[in-house]
């Protein structure tokens, strides 16, 4: 309904209002989904589903981007696709013969504790925030200002997303073989030199999209990477509840993000939208760093394994499959 009623009324204010209901609606679709998948996983199969779920997830998103060249975006077309494939969505979990999953309620970990546990992974999670926010908000508006149509921008989009899909893994593992903070910091200081780059090279058509390709790619392994920290420095009982906390981070920094980068544009053009990703890649960067000659990072034998986990739901969290190994290795103990 929402999405719809966005397309039958523009206007700012209205917009807001609709915005802010669309966010709590999607959040509980993300919940329901999850909670379903969750209940139809046992503890050896959660990784592979939660596998299969990030690539659908990211494959929809990625393929999502091109429906704005099938009708004319100043119509009602557009909004009604949304609400057909939303109302779509729902029928698999509708039309089941299963009872509905139940959650198990977890206490979420002190804010302050879990940041005294890895301050780098909580201030990775909300820088990551203010970046993907502003490029799911803003980068399509970065690409018309350049003078891109709209094939292009849905083209661009895609890129970043798919570039986040494929690059996921090959990154990650680089993350369990050398030191996590460490991969982690290089990740940063690429997206910060991959920023600059697209801001000078961005009359090259080859070199946008390209350059588009991999910056989401870097972009989009931030969040993974600093959970995966930050649960190298938490105990197996409050796993759940930090990843609770971390994503709480990270929805923190996706709504100021769009918020501050507007203010850049303003005053700087379009290509203000990267000076904002390379002024906060140098912040992140610089805390990384000042982390590093205070604090020991952790054995490379005692990290956890990373995992790719989506940014929609605390409930995806327990199909991480490092929740088996937490949960075996307490079996043993008792």
């Amino acid at each position: 309904v929402v999405c719809i009623a966005q397309g039958m009324y523009i206007n700012p204010i209205f917009w807001i209002v609709l915005r802010l209901i669309m966010g709590y609606c999607i959040a509980g679709l993300y919940i329901v989904i999850e909670s379903w998948l969750l209940a139809g996983t046992t503890l050896s199969t959660r990784g592979k589903v939660l596998a299969i779920y990030m690539m659908a997830l990211y494959s929809g998103q990625g393929l999502g981007q091109f429906l704005l060249d099938l009708s004319d975006p100043h119509t009602l077309i557009p909004f009604c696709f949304v609400a057909i494939l939303t109302a779509l969505s729902v029928v698999p979990v509708t039309s089941t013969y299963e009872k509905s999953p139940e959650l198990d309620d977890h206490e979420r970990l002190n804010f302050f504790k879990l940041y005294q546990l890895s301050p780098s992974g909580v201030m990775g999670c909300f820088c990551s925030g203010l970046i993907l926010g502003a490029v799911y908000g803003l980068l399509p508006f970065f690409v018309k200002q350049i003078g891109y149509g709209l094939s292009d921008i849905a083209l661009i989009m895609g890129l970043a997303i798919f570039g986040g899909m494929i690059l996921q893994y090959p990154i990650g593992h680089l993350s369990d073989i050398f030191s996590r903070r460490r991969v982690l910091l290089s990740i940063v200081i690429a997206t910060l030199g991959m920023s600059i780059a697209i801001i000078l090279l961005d009359s090259y058509r080859w070199f946008l999209f390209i350059g588009i390709f991999i910056f989401g790619g870097l972009t989009f392994t931030l969040y993974p990477l600093c959970i995966s920290l930050a649960c190298d420095h938490i105990d197996g009982e409050d796993f759940v509840s930090a990843a609770g906390g971390l994503l709480l981070s990270y929805g923190v920094g996706a709504t100021i993000g769009p918020m501050i980068a507007p203010a850049f544009i303003n005053q700087l053009g379009p290509k203000g939208l990267f000076i904002y990703f390379v002024l906060v890649c140098v912040f992140l960067a610089g805390f990384i760093s000042w982390r590093s000659k205070t604090n020991a990072p952790v054995p490379l034998d005692e990290q956890q394994q990373y995992v790719a986990v989506p940014r929609s739901s605390a409930v995806a969290t327990e199909m991480d499959p490092r929740l088996e190994e937490l949960e075996a290795n307490q079996e043993n103990d008792t």
